[in-house]
């Protein structure tokens, strides 16, 4: 920087420099940012038609476009017609809502290019004069680009609020001090620059280019600062300097060129003033005190700065760069005078330029009026004198103009918006208090509503809690209070409500709406509210109520609400001003969106299990109902379910009995206590469990019926009422004729066609490939007449209700409950004389529990035909988890409580339950309790099918079942029927689990007597007469309920020859246990064992040849002191036991000290503290798992043969996780970090400061820590744990999850060691993410994505000047997204124009799961090596291969037979051939086609093995091969270098 130094002999003149010259630096640090902020507020504002100029979008006249002075002249406008476009003019009104002062510079902008030229867009935030030549960011000056980020507010969003606070146009504000440097730098008398004012200038630039949000990461900004530090601390190279004089000089030249422009428009203006001569004076006046005013300043900043800084600028670079270093003194001097003679010819040219300027102006204004000369004189007097002054009080008075419009605007705005939501907010009150104030009291008439309030009984609202363990359970309390719905210390976001059907979750909703209109509107003195805190409601300051049911095909909640609410309360263009204004309330508001029936609702492309809110609208509370079976799916996460809630009925079933007796008569003829005398006579008790069955009941007491008490019974009465209303003409079933259930109806015979038509239709629409609620006209009329179905509808068996669309076509009908669908269903499959069982096995697969409720009414109406119908639906996947969830269910290890909300489900179905893994692995539970739930559901299923039978009279109920658990939730007529269902089948049962004393002892014998062969497993209180009736069974899992004489018992343990897994509960144990070699499980729970007995088991267990699980829950070990067999436990190999240990003690871990234990799962904090004394002395461990709660600092001494550490339901401190990484970074051999279900607490109470001084220092020593020998694994990530991961030095990390993709993209850009990424999942859109240089390679593991999706993920890659390798081991692509029509098809081609204009030749491509549609990706790209795993594989690319222009390496594997007909690229330098295995004729030909290339080839054969000719075409083989050895060696294979 000594060049720059001793430029000038004034010290201050040199700080000129150097301030103009940090402009120069910080203009260039910011271009990048600005083209890219640029592109995006291009996106915002939108793209023009293309065909518009800016004058047709300005309308005439305009201020200060116009200046019209005759009325049929403008000179701007051409034409005077307005010519509207609404596309250009919606663009120019964003432009203009996206500048902070409302005022854009249009004339600066060519509108005709808005539509692809984002720079034009930018132009309108440039100052209104002197760049509309100004073609890009780069051409721009310092002044340009700061003007932009002032203007614009988009910038607010990209900045820091400390980089605009307080707001523009305060002088306070840094970027506008910013604007201020380069103003004083133009407009400085003396170009001196002092000290105070240099050092000062370089911290306001500085600050600005380390702005934290966007600027600190972006690189040039990066190192632009670097350059202003330089530049400061004269450390800047004399070429840089050189450079930067250049760009000094540029910037002079391009101010001048704006002067002289300035200078043409004051001559354009005051030759028109002359032509016009009309009213001049006034406006010839304010036209030359602009042009005056500009002038002046042009020539102020060309007379102190322009010549005399370009031409110091050309002659010291050229001299200083010539001469060198030992001639800049002289040369400064020299330029010196040089300036100065420059300076003053420069002067001489501008104010002779000036003079003529100002001749030019009198002589025209001579030519008006007299006043125009002396306001001319007088205002070159006041410019003269003052120019500067007046230019800055102007400016000041200007800003102030806008900033108080812009606050006048904002208030005006803010009005509006409160007007509007205000008026929604009535619109609203209205809508529910009259349109959705009534509930039908069903099921006998639809159309037979009631008001809300003569009908609704207060709901019983019961609070299930989620326990760590993941288990639901109900607790003992009620909700009363509507703020136990909707808080908990804090508001919550997400709470359900689940209930079978019936249970009133949707009426429940309804009478909230209607609570909270009167909470907000308090205009109904005798309302009385559910709850009596009703004014909570009164906190939120709109409600809207939805239905699911209606909103199949549509993903958005606010969507929603536009079709349900906003089309109904709005009309004609106001729906679109609304749903505006519902985007603004949602984001701003508090609300409550109430969803009812989510079970009824699916997304059609199977991404979301429920209607998307977006996450902007944070304010807003989502009240779900939906049956319980949907709360079973594991894509709620319970760190999603802020509240669960389980409906149960109403608190009072007589009042609801006596509300609706009074509803559905007109007099008093039928009172409540002779409804109960009816019930108690039929025993029907067990049909008021839900308030439907309960009006459904009492609509039939009503009418006069009478039922036995039978579910299909109760439906046919239902539907025969149904049908009296339409037609009232009796007649009757004949006994045989019909199916039992029909034989008391009175009219239904006479319209059967159109019962069997419902039937007929009810079994299509509800088995068809889409399983139908609601369906169309046309839809329900492929089954029924036109006459049929206005049968129907006027009976009330279907109803038909307006879709909440606005298209009067799009009416939807449906059945009056789902139940009776079902039962219309299984009717047909009872009556007819089809076999459609055939139909469920080669029809669409069906779930078996979705079909629940029509199997049970089958059982009722054909026993025989259910039971075939239950065989056939399970497939073997279906009956595979059923097997393994008993497995884990008899292991013990799951505890039975999580699966209560299970067996409260009503028969229904459970979605997406994986199948569980052979491995009955700690890592399996999870997925075990689905199978488990499944289990205990199908049961439940079964034993309604044989109550439904035996209450419909069926005569021969012989239902097959081979599981029966008898555990302690099973109700008596459960328990009764599953009994009954037991003895049917005691010579075929599989599983025999008894918790209860259900059954004698001789009833136990007899079924294992009768199922010796059969049987799989068993649980029950072993007495001698059953372990004694076990001896040589092949039962392969036993669980010991209650105390066992393990002593005894044990010598019948080796007679069970196929013995897997043993459970022993209770127990003492102390003797040796001999145990079957088949043993591969074993689990002792709350037993008390000598050290001997359990050194013996473990010595045992190391001696068995295949891998066994240990487990020890709650195990008491005693007897310590006695040695026996504590060498033999240390000689042993126990490298085969995966020992789980849970609320172990001392001695059991001071057992375990110094064994060669290779996995140990610690399942709680406390057992992780017990073992970190004996931890190190495994020298043998490689897994170590960890469950639990951890605080504090992770303290573990590793073994160094540890591989892996996996975490399973944790939730820990950051502090311990940091402190757990780092332990594991002082291994020095590779080690995997599982985090499979981790959640990071926070700061533990009462440590205050200290846990912050905690975290910081280890968060300091995990960056200072090498983290590149660990391999992370996630599979449930957290924006916390992904930021302690920020900046470290992780090697390889594995996602398993779209969501955890997500989150890491924010940091990854930060692992500047990272070498590998795997991921897995399912992924959309567009990859937008920074990769780290150190990146080599990313994997695809069990993949879904779309093609959009792979291509920008290729194109990131290519940014990498660095080989990486893509490896594509199980990717499948994803159709286009439905709902996004052709914008889908734009993006794909977008991005596939994209990849084929990148370099991807330092890609290395692996596949092992290819297909079509990822070759046509890959089709003409620059790809530089593929790797084909499989044959399969290298035949889909041999149809591209040939395009791969850039491609040099193809590495194949895998079998391949047959000719090789392949086309390669004339870039391929490498064949390698490896794991191959060919006939001899393929590899001949692919020899053949190598030769065909004209120049030299490699083949490296590293692992080929031919294979012999093909049975059945041994002669033909023959043949071929003899043709293609006489073809080989006809040819010239001197261009094949063979390896």
């Amino acid at each position: 920087m000594a060049t720059i130094t001793n430029l000038f002999t004034d010290k201050e003149t040199n700080n000129w420099f150097k301030a103009s010259i940090a402009l120069i630096v910080t203009k260039q640090g910011l271009t990048n940012f600005l083209d890219t902020q640029l592109q995006n507020v291009h996106a915002i504002v939108g793209r023009s038609c293309g065909n518009c100029t800016i004058e047709k979008l300005i309308p005439c006249p305009t201020n200060p476009y116009c200046n019209k002075r005759k009325p049929n002249k403008c000179p701007f406008h051409k034409s005077q017609i307005p010519q509207p476009c609404p596309t250009c003019d919606n663009v120019k009104k964003n432009i203009i809502s996206q500048h902070r002062y409302r005022g854009p510079s249009l004339k600066n902008t060519r509108s005709e290019k808005w539509a692809h030229d984002y720079w034009e867009i930018g132009k309108c935030y440039l100052p209104p004069d002197g760049y509309s030549s100004v073609t890009s960011v780069q051409e721009s000056d310092f002044n340009g680009v700061i003007s932009i980020m002032l203007n614009c507010l988009h910038f607010q969003t990209r900045l820091s609020s400390s980089c605009l606070s307080p707001p523009p146009p305060d002088k306070k504000c840094p970027l506008e001090k910013v604007r201020q440097i380069g103003r004083d730098l133009r407009h400085t008398a003396n170009g001196k620059v002092t000290d105070a004012d240099l050092q000062d200038y370089f911290q306001t630039l500085s600050t600005l280019l380390a702005d934290p949000n966007n600027l600190r990461h972006d690189p040039s900004a990066t190192i632009a600062c670097t350059r202003l530090s330089d530049l400061q601390n004269e450390r800047m190279s004399l070429k840089e300097v050189c450079e930067l004089l250049k760009e000094v000089l540029k910037e002079a030249d391009q101010l001048k060129e704006r002067c002289e422009e300035l200078m043409e428009e004051a001559d354009k203006r005051l030759k028109y003033a002359k032509e016009t001569d009309k009213h001049f004076s006034k406006e010839a006046e304010r036209t030359l005190a602009e042009a005056l005013q500009k002038i002046e300043s042009a020539i102020q900043a060309g007379e102190q700065r322009i010549d005399s800084k370009t031409q110091l600028g050309e002659q010291r670079i050229d001299s200083t760069t010539q001469l060198g270093a030992q001639r800049i003194e002289s040369t400064t001097q020299a330029g010196e005078q040089r300036i100065k003679s420059t300076t003053q010819d420069g002067e001489q040219r501008i104010e002779s330029t000036t003079q003529a300027g100002k001749q030019r102006i009198e002589s025209t204004t001579k030519a008006g009026e007299q006043r125009l000369e002396s306001t001319t004189h007088a205002g070159e007097k006041r410019i003269e004198t003052k120019g500067h002054d007046v230019e800055q009080h102007i400016e000041r008075h200007v800003q102030d103009v806008i900033v108080s419009l812009q606050q006048a605007a904002n208030k005006t705005e803010a009005e509006d918006y409160e007007r509007g939501v205000e008026d929604f907010r009535r619109r609203l009150i209205q809508f529910y208090t009259t349109e959705m104030n009534t509930v039908s009291v069903l099921p006998l008439n639809e159309g037979c509503d009631k008001p809300i309030w003569d009908i609704f009984v207060t709901p019983k609202l019961i609070p299930v809690s989620i326990e760590k363990d993941g288990s639901r359970k109900k607790t003992n309390s009620t909700i009363d209070q509507y703020k136990e719905i909707f808080y908990n210390n804090k508001r919550l976001k997400n709470v359900f409500i689940e209930g079978d059907p019936g249970m009133g979750k949707s009426t429940f909703l309804t009478k909230l709406a209607i609570d909270w209109c009167e909470a907000v509107s308090s205009h109904n003195s005798t309302h009385i509210s559910t709850f009596s805190d009703v004014d909570t409601l009164k906190e939120f300051q709109l409600l809207f109520n939805i239905s699911l049911r209606n909103a199949n095909g549509q993903r958005d909640v606010i969507e929603i609400i536009k079709t349900q609410i906003i089309d109904f309360i709005y009309t004609g263009d106001s729906r679109q001003q609304a749903f505006k204004l519902l985007q603004q309330i949602l984001e701003q508001e508090t609300c409550i969106i109430t969803m009812d029936g989510l079970n009824e609702w699916t997304d059609h492309l199977n991404q979301y299990i429920m209607p998307l809110i977006e996450n902007c609208h944070s304010k807003c509370v989502s009240l779900v109902t939906t049956r319980p079976w949907k709360m079973t799916d594991g894509r709620i996460k319970d760190s999603k379910i802020d509240r669960l809630i389980e409906i149960e009925g109403v608190t009072d079933k007589e009042e609801l009995t006596k509300r609706t007796i009074l509803s559905l008569q007109t007099g008093n003829e039928k009172t409540h206590t002779e409804f109960k005398t009816y019930i108690n006579e039929h025993q029907l008790m067990h049909f008021l469990t839900s308030p439907w069955l309960q009006v459904l009941l009492i609509n039939v007491w009503t009418n006069n019926n009478v039922f036995k008490g039978s579910l299909c019974d109760m439906n046919c009465i239902l539907l025969d009422l149904l049908f009296k209303k339409a037609n009232a003409r009796r007649d009757y079933f004949k006994s045989g004729q019909s199916i039992k259930c029909l034989l008391n109806t009175s009219f239904i015979k006479g319209n059967v066609e159109i019962f069997d038509a419902l039937a007929n239709a009810a079994f299509h629409l509800t088995f068809s490939s889409k399983r139908c609620l609601a369906f169309s006209a046309r839809e329900i009329m492929i089954y029924l007449s036109e006459e049929q179905l206005q049968f129907c509808l006027h009976a009330g068996v279907l109803t038909q209700r307006r879709s909440l669309g606005i298209a009067a076509h799009d009416s939807q009908f449906s059945f009056i409950h789902e139940t009776v669908q079902e039962f219309l269903a299984a009717y047909y499959i009872a009556s007819s004389k089809q076999d459609l069982i055939a139909y469920f096995q080669s029809n669409t697969k069906f779930n078996v529990l979705e079909m629940s409720q029509t199997v049970i009414y089958l059982c009722g109406l054909d026993c025989v035909k259910g039971n075939n119908l239950l065989n056939s639906l399970p497939d073997v996947q279906f009956l595979n988890n059923i097997d393994n969830g008993l497995s884990v269910y008899v292991m013990g290890y799951c505890e039975l409580e999580s699966i209560l909300s299970f067996q409260k489900d009503n028969y229904t179905k459970i979605n997406n339950v994986e199948s569980i893994q052979n491995k009955m692995s700690e890592s399996a539970m999870p997925e075990s309790e689905h199978c488990i739930a499944l289990s205990i559901l199908f049961q439940r299923m079964i034993t309604s099918c044989y109550i439904e039978a035996k209450a419909s009279g069926q005569k021969e109920i012989c239902l097959t079942c081979i599981d029966f658990t008898f555990n302690k939730y099973l109700s008596n007529s459960d328990a009764n029927a599953l009994k009954s269902l037991l003895l049917f089948n005691k010579s075929n049962v599989r599983s025999l689990i008894l918790e209860s004393n259900v059954l004698q002892t001789i009833e136990i014998l007899t079924v294992l007597r009768d199922s010796k062969r059969s049987l799989k497993r068993v649980m029950t209180t072993l007495t001698p007469e059953i372990y004694k009736a076990l001896h040589q069974t092949s039962i392969q899992e036993l669980h010991c309920c209650g105390k066992t004489d393990v002593s005894s018992f044990s010598r019948e343990l080796p007679s069970m020859s196929q013995l897997t897994l043993l459970s022993i509960g209770n127990s003492s144990c102390s003797d040796a246990i001999v145990l079957p070699d088949t043993l591969k499980h074993i689990h002792l729970f709350k037993c008390t064992c000598t050290a001997v007995f359990l050194r013996r088991l473990l010595v045992h267990l190391s001696s068995v040849k295949h891998n066994i699980f240990c487990f020890l829950t709650g195990v008491t070990v005693i007897d310590c002191n006695t040695h026996w067999f504590q060498s033999e436990l240390l000689l042993s190999d126990m490298k085969n036991i995966t020992l789980f240990v849970k609320q172990g003690n001392t001695d059991l871990y001071g057992l375990l000290n110094g064994t060669s234990i290779a996995e140990l799962i610690l399942c709680g904090a406390g057992d992780c503290s017990l073992a970190s004394e004996i931890l190190h002395t495994l020298n043998k461990l490689t897994q170590l798992g960890l469950r639990g709660i951890y605080t504090g600092r992770c303290d573990l001494r590793m073994p160094a043969s540890l591989q892996c550490i996996s975490l399973w339901e944790v939730k820990c401190t950051s502090e311990w996780l940091c402190s757990l990484l780092i332990t594991m970074s002082s291994l020095d051999r590779p080690v995997e970090c599982e985090l499979w279900d981790v959640v990071l607490q926070p700061w533990e109470e009462g440590l205050g400061d200290n846990s912050y001084i905690n975290v910081s220092d280890v968060r300091s020593e995990i960056l200072s820590r090498n983290l590149s020998n660990i391999n992370i694994l996630l599979a449930n990530g957290s924006i916390e744990i992904f930021e302690i991961f920020r900046d470290t030095s992780i090697g390889i990390l594995d996602l398993r999850t779209a969501d955890c993709f997500s989150l890491a993209s924010e940091i990854l850009h930060t692992l500047n060691k990272l070498t590998k990424l795997y991921l897995w999942g399912i992924y959309t859109g567009r990859c937008d993410l920074r990769l780290p240089a150190s990146l080599q390679c990313i994997s695809l593991r069990e993949f879904k994505c779309t093609s959009e999706w792979l291509c920008s993920l290729l194109i990131t890659m290519s940014s990498l000047d660095r080989p990486v390798e893509c490896e594509l081991w199980d990717v499948v692509l994803q159709p286009c997204e439905e709902g996004l029509g052709d914008n889908s098809y734009i993006n794909v081609s977008d991005v596939r124009s994209e990849i084929l204009s990148r370099n991807l030749s330092n890609i290395n491509i692996l596949l092992a799961n290819g297909s079509i549609e990822i070759f046509e990706i890959f089709r003409d790209t620059s790809i530089g090596i593929l790797d084909l795993r499989t044959a399969d594989c290298f035949s889909l690319a041999s149809e591209i291969l040939y395009s791969l222009n850039k491609l040099t390496e193809l590495c194949l594997w895998g079998t391949y037979s047959g000719r090789c007909d392949l086309r390669l690229p004339s870039s391929l330098q490498c064949i390698s051939l490896q794991e191959v295995k060919c006939t001899s004729e393929w590899l001949c030909s692919l020899l053949i086609t190598m030769s065909s290339l004209d120049r030299p080839v490699n083949c490296e054969l590293w692992d080929v093995v031919l294979q012999p000719c093909e049975e059945g075409l041994r002669d033909n083989s023959y043949i071929n091969v003899s043709d293609v050895r006489s073809e080989i060696l006809s040819r010239n294979l001197s261009n094949i270098k063979i390896v």
